[in-house]
């Protein structure tokens, strides 16, 4: 099951992957080295979901910054509305983005720790 969620996983389909590592740990409750391996995985998931949707946030953002500095280009006396809404919609996004990237950093950070503590569990058996 933790093979299966690796291949789905590489494949880019992160919710089978999570379903088939949610089964393993309803399946077989007691298998802790197994299921501490799962808890990597289930963390490279949403690693991988949050770089995805990140890249796509990147692209989008960029896009929007673009039509902004357009719009702050043509300097439209009296029909600043379009502007501000975009500088508005700009603004948000790059707090989704923030936020977005905050996420992949923690991910990054937690599947380092889980792996060190992973090592440290087998070593010491």
């Amino acid at each position: 099951m933790l093979n299966e969620a690796r291949t789905l996983m590489a494949g880019k389909h992160y919710q089978p992957a999570r379903d088939s590592l949610l089964a393993m740990r309803q399946k077989y409750p007691t298998a802790f080295n197994a299921r501490s391996a799962g808890i990597i995985v289930m963390d490279s998931i949403e690693l991988l979901e949050s770089q995805d949707s990140l890249a796509i946030m990147g692209n989008t953002l960029e896009t929007e910054k673009a039509l902004l500095v357009q719009l702050e280009l043509e300097k439209r006396r009296g029909h600043n509305a379009e502007f501000y809404k975009q500088r508005t919609k700009v603004f948000h996004l790059q707090q989704q983005f923030d936020e977005m990237e905050a996420k992949v950093k923690f991910y990054l950070r937690k599947i380092e720790v889980d792996t060190q503590e992973n090592e440290t569990r087998n070593t010491a058996k």
